[in-house]
């Protein structure tokens, strides 16, 4: 599992402090043969879930694009991202990651 620390911010100072953390591709144990699977999580918010591919490359880039429809979701309803610790300095993630 790799994981990722954040603090998103709102205009009206509503602050979440998330992990995100992404599961490393793995067979599907559901299926008898060649799907897999990518565990994506976002506890802080109530997500966790796994995202599926036909092989372990296909659903690790799903999972990365869930990442991005995620990110992309709370932009739009006007959070900013920064690292903690440095709440002064705003971070583009869309540009980081993507």
């Amino acid at each position: 599992m790799i994981s990722s620390e954040y603090v998103v911010k709102k205009s009206n100072d509503e602050v979440l402090h998330l992990i995100i953390e992404l599961g490393l591709p793995e067979p599907d144990p559901t299926m008898e043969a060649g799907d897999y699977r990518c565990k994506f999580s976002v506890l802080a918010l109530g997500i966790d879930e796994y995202i599926y591919g036909v092989d372990a490359m296909q659903s690790y880039c799903m999972a990365l694009k869930r990442f991005n429809f995620f990110v992309n979701d709370l932009i739009s309803e006007g959070y900013n991202f920064y690292y903690p610790g440095f709440l002064d300095m705003e971070v583009d993630i869309l540009s980081t990651y993507f």
